[in-house]
């Protein structure tokens, strides 16, 4: 899959919509009047990235997500048990967070298929898989494979998911996308391969193989120190795109540094090194031109 543009959006976590609505407004004249947050963000790397661009109306959208639309989801378990009431009709229907790639779809005008895909903690890299599939099987010739979640608020929940301090990571929102065809003219990278591997020794036996002189490697939140250390030692002494420390963390990140590389990062490829709630090693290769 060849990629023929990127939009790398990350933010601090918002509490008042005003300001992603009045940005939204700077690329796009679609009219977005009842909408929350996970819904903004999801359009706020859709325009960015197809801009200028002249995308057809069978572009398929897979929008990707570890989490879904955190605050309506909140707000509804608010008012069921906490108040004790019926939840409002408007919260209650956008806690399917399948209604964010509507909204992208329709924002494009596409009519093209529109998928949500979340998968525990490689929802992106799943997400570029199924884009992958399509593309080899010809039921699709374009499309927008995004990552989109909106900053985790709890801190319990963050320590339990990652065994990682809540200080030690600026937690962020993000939407980050990339447009895909199956035509390298015109492209500025590539999505090589995606693999998905048991054991620690497989993996870096084929990232190994798969690097070259510039390339450079990420990691995932799931990679430990002593993870990272081990990958270092065995498979590359090379340039690292540490990301999550100079860009902050949200739950599909993996599409923030793959777009922010192709973008303009440094080297001529990239291998992602992630791990998934079961402990496999996913790992994505990728090319910039």
């Amino acid at each position: 899959m060849y990629v023929h543009a990127v939009s790398p959006f990350i933010c601090d976590p918002v509490e008042k919509l005003d300001g992603l609505k009045s940005d939204l407004k700077n690329y796009t004249d679609f009219f977005f009047r009842r909408v929350n947050k996970f819904i903004l963000l999801s359009l706020m790397g859709v325009p960015r990235c197809v801009h200028g661009k002249n995308i057809g109306t069978s572009t398929a959208v897979f929008l990707t997500t570890e989490n879904g639309n955190l605050g309506d989801t909140e707000n509804v378990l608010h008012q069921i048990y906490r108040e004790n009431s019926f939840p409002k009709p408007f919260n209650f229907i956008n806690t399917m967070s399948n209604t964010a790639s509507f909204y992208v779809a329709q924002s494009l005008k596409s009519l093209g298929r529109s998928i949500t895909v979340s998968s525990r903690n490689v929802s992106f890299e799943r997400g570029l898989e199924l884009a992958m599939a399509d593309f080899e099987l010809g039921v699709i010739s374009e499309a927008l494979v995004g990552g989109v979640d909106e900053a985790v608020f709890s801190r319990e929940y963050f320590v339990k998911k990652y065994d990682a301090s809540y200080h030690d990571v600026k937690l962020v929102e993000g939407s980050s996308w990339l447009y895909l065809t199956p035509e390298r003219f015109g492209a500025m990278g590539k999505i090589t391969d995606i693999r998905t591997f048991d054991e620690r020794d497989a993996a870096i036996r084929w990232a190994g193989e798969a690097a070259g002189t510039r390339t450079v490697f990420a990691f995932g939140i799931l990679m430990t120190p002593g993870e990272k250390e081990i990958w270092r030692k065995k498979c590359h002494e090379g340039s690292e795109f540490d990301y999550i420390a100079e860009h902050g963390y949200y739950d599909t990140a993996a599409s923030f540094a793959v777009s922010t590389f192709i973008e303009s990062g440094d080297g001529t490829s990239l291998i992602h090194v992630n791990r998934n709630a079961q402990g496999q090693y996913v790992v994505l290769a990728c090319e910039k031109y």
